[in-house]
């Protein structure tokens, strides 16, 4: 067998599709074809390796081929041979023969046929928390900042570098961070990564390698993380919250090496941690070298109440402060960051080059440039402004439709909680949702232990203002009967 690689002409008929329709199955490419180049059997091979490449779905319906003589001289064949294989094809319906133009693939119905990929539903009321309005998203800054920061770059941009991250963007993190939220860090301690699961996978495996073996989690809490936790090897422990936060009386109790915490606005209940449970979290973990994992969550969102600082500014020996991008940009932009203590940053630095060798340094560069020029600030305000129209229209909507239903945690982020009286089946009411088109999230899955809350998490980040009074209206009518 003679591997050949064929390249695809670039010829006036290729560059006229490289303008307009489809350029992707016209412009030139390679193609790696197997032909057995054996005397008498070179029509008969080459015809079977083109026939097959086509009906595999390897040459797509449009796609140009060589000419004759580009492949004749290719194969070191004579160009006979090759004419007669195109005729034979061009006869069979599987190439479409143009005078004085390379013979192209025709429309033919491949016989192997990936798999569709998974498409997520079209909600007609989308109410998942976990989601922002990535309408929102900055486009026009975003596209002024990649270019800047294009022009700008160092050459060494485009290589391998620091697994930290850019220092353009460790240093305006930190500065952002120190001004917003209260921490206390500089650009050696911080750590880029694609978001809080990757920064939470990069500590998990760190205190695995270290000899720890628990790490303790809010209940309720997303069980997303409990499953990246797990994959590390750690076994988990539930620690209750209430309205005051994470029950620190109870951690003491459990032989966790750290735990995971949202002080700022705890998911999915929304309360925020009460001054005396953040200085004795923070004790709880200076007393015998423990971890605290600060999950910054909607930290930016706040509206009826002050901004409380990061609980990192207590403790940055004991804290790992995480923030992302995820919520004030988009979750594509798969930008987030971490703040170690010192005598983490080596393990996580190595373990976060292992992975990947570093995230994108273009994106990381243009999400410096937006909070350097002040864009990002300007970016928070606005989606700030706008979220705090939804929620009160959400909130009004569920007093009016629900007025028998508490709702937590409307004060901050993204979504509220609607309590559901104990002994419901709050998942069989997100599924009845589900059948009616409402996208919708029980609160029972996220009990990392058993207990009697029920409930519904609301994320209004994805509903359009004009459809957030007819989306309750329509969930009020599943929830009534199920509630009672």
């Amino acid at each position: 067998m003679c591997p050949v690689r064929l390249l695809y002409v670039d010829g006036p008929m290729a560059r006229a599709t490289g303008r307009h329709g489809d350029e992707s199955r016209a412009l030139p490419r390679d193609l790696l074809l197997d032909v057995e180049l054996r005397r008498g059997r070179l029509r008969k091979n080459l015809r079977e390796t083109l026939r097959s490449a086509i009906q595999e779905g390897r040459l797509l319906a449009g796609t140009m081929l060589p000419s004759s003589r580009t492949l004749a001289a290719d194969l070191g064949v004579s160009r006979g041979v090759v004419t007669d294989v195109y005729d034979q094809l061009a006869a069979e319906g599987y190439l479409v023969m143009t005078p004085r133009h390379a013979p192209t693939v025709g429309g033919v119905a491949n016989a192997v046929r990936a798999e569709p990929e998974p498409t997520p539903p079209a909600w007609r009321f989308d109410f998942v928390a976990t989601t922002p309005d990535v309408g929102l998203f900055p486009r026009r800054a975003w596209v002024r900042a990649v270019e800047r920061s294009l022009r700008s770059a160092p050459a060494d941009a485009l290589g391998y570098g620091d697994s930290r991250g850019r220092i353009e963007l460790r240093l305006a993190v930190a500065d952002y961070l120190a001004r917003v939220r209260g921490v206390r860090t500089g650009p050696e301690r911080i750590v880029i990564t694609q978001g809080f699961r990757q920064a939470l996978d990069l500590l998990c495996r760190t205190l695995a390698a270290r000899g720890s073996t628990t790490l303790a989690f809010e209940t309720p809490s997303l069980p997303d993380a409990w499953a990246t936790a797990r994959a590390s090897g750690l076994e988990l422990v539930a620690c209750p919250v209430d309205q005051d936060g994470l029950r620190v009386d109870r951690l003491h109790r459990m032989p966790a090496a750290a735990v995971v915490v949202t002080p700022a606005h705890q998911f999915p209940t929304g309360a925020v941690m009460a001054p005396t449970r953040r200085t004795a979290l923070v004790s709880w973990a200076a007393g015998a070298g423990r971890l605290i994992v600060e999950d910054d969550y909607d930290a930016e969102f706040r509206f009826d109440r002050p901004a409380v600082g990061a609980l990192q500014g207590l403790d940055p020996g004991r804290v790992v402060h995480v923030g992302t991008a995820s919520k004030t940009l988009a979750p594509g932009v798969r930008l987030g960051w971490m703040s170690l203590p010192a005598d983490l940053v080596g393990e996580v630095r190595a373990s976060k080059a292992a992975a990947d060798s570093g995230s994108p340094a273009i994106d990381q560069l243009a999400l410096a440039d937006l909070i350097s020029t002040g864009e990002y600030d300007r970016q928070v305000g606005r989606a700030r402004h706008l979220y705090r129209r939804r929620r009160d229209q959400l909130v009004d909507a569920l007093s009016a439709r629900l007025p028998q239903l508490p709702v937590d945690g409307a004060a901050a982020g993204l979504h509220v909680l609607l309590r559901l009286p104990d002994g419901v089946d709050d998942d069989e009411v997100a599924r009845e949702a589900g059948r009616h088109g409402i996208g919708v999230r029980a609160l029972s899955p996220m009990l990392l232990a058993s207990g009697p809350e029920r409930g519904l998490v609301l994320g209004y980040g994805r509903l359009r203002p004009d459809s957030i009074y007819k989306a309750v209206a329509a969930l009020a009518r599943i929830v009534k009967p199920a509630a009672g």
